[in-house]
């Protein structure tokens, strides 16, 4: 016969002294880990909600795509490079950076703001305010945006479709001919509480090169591209009535650079028809002199004049001849 372990009996707890302490079942210690991984995940969540932070800036200048700017150059330039734009209650305000062609340091620049309620209150941070004109004002403007240029303010009146505006020239140390403009636009009328709207424009504009009147083409061309939707928004004012001597007899009207009629003006010739030049040379022969003597001659071919059409030009209307 085979002899077989016995297997070991269990060990009986002496009378009188309670239960046997149960052994944990196998398993039993991980069902209890999802439940501890779950109060986990949550202290941790609430723990990163508590520790998130939303970065602040502390500008209220956001930038707007170029498209947006509410004072466009006029056509041939200087270009838009970008816009910051800043909301107010009563306005909105805008730098405007425009393309620079300059030797020394600094940066083109269109400032404006416009005003649609005067009357909001001031004392809010969020509301505009423009005042007049200061002269004080317009030196630390200048001093500021153009410092170390000895800039010199015009004594010509000059305006542009807005209206008047006032400006100064200086030339920087690198050579570059500055000007800075000034213009308020608001109702003509002389009024305490004004409630069409103002408008101050701004305009720093340096290049190498450049002329008065080239820097100053900038400032009679620029155009406003912006309105509020209100009734009473007209900064402008009442728009002039037409010429009278519009449709009158014994007024005319030439085209632009002839205001002379008895003025003619010479064909515009083309660099490819100028016109061509020939030289002959004769020689003629005086038997008692005994000497020869050159002639040149000069042939001068002109470009033949366009032929004259009598009917009018495409997209234009049709003027009736005058009575008999």
């Amino acid at each position: 016969m085979l002899n077989l372990p016995r297997s070991p009996r269990p060990e009986t707890a002496p009378r009188g002294a309670g239960p046997a302490p149960r052994s944990p079942r196998p398993g039993s210690l991980w069902r209890r880990v999802p439940v501890v991984a779950g109060l986990m995940a949550s202290f941790l969540a609430a723990a990163g909600c508590s520790m998130r932070s939303d970065l602040e800036f502390t500008t209220l200048m956001n930038e707007v795509p170029a498209t947006r700017a509410i004072m466009v150059p006029p056509p041939g330039g200087p270009g838009v490079v970008s816009v910051l734009e800043r909301r107010y209650l009563n306005g909105v305000s805008q730098e405007i950076a425009l393309s620079t062609a300059a030797e020394g340091r600094g940066q083109n620049t269109f400032w404006i703001r416009l005003v649609n309620d005067p009357r909001a209150l001031t004392e809010n941070d969020d509301s505009l305010s423009i005042g007049r004109l200061d002269p004080l004002d317009i030196y630390n403007e200048i001093n500021e945006r153009l410092p170390g240029i000895n800039m010199q303010t015009s004594n010509y009146f000059v305006q542009n479709k807005y209206g008047p505006f006032g400006y100064a020239v200086g030339r920087s140390g690198a050579g570059d001919l500055c000007l800075y403009a000034w213009q308020q636009i608001e109702p003509t009328e002389n009024a305490i509480f004004m409630t069409s709207g103002t408008v101050s424009v701004r305009m720093r504009v340096c290049q190498a090169n450049a002329t008065e009147e080239q820097l100053l083409r900038v400032m009679y061309g620029y155009s406003i591209s912006a309105y509020f939707k209100s009734d009473s928004w007209n900064p402008y004012g009442t728009p002039p009535p037409p010429s009278p001597q519009l449709g009158q007899i014994d007024a005319p009207i030439y085209p632009l650079g002839s205001a002379n009629p008895d003025a003619v003006v010479p064909p515009r010739v083309l660099p490819q028809a100028q016109a061509q030049t020939t030289v002959t040379a004769a020689t003629v022969r005086t038997p008692a002199v005994r000497r020869t003597t050159t002639v040149r001659r000069t042939t001068v071919t002109r470009p033949a004049a366009p032929p004259v059409s009598s009917a009018p030009a495409a997209g234009y209307p049709v003027v009736p001849p005058p009575p008999p």
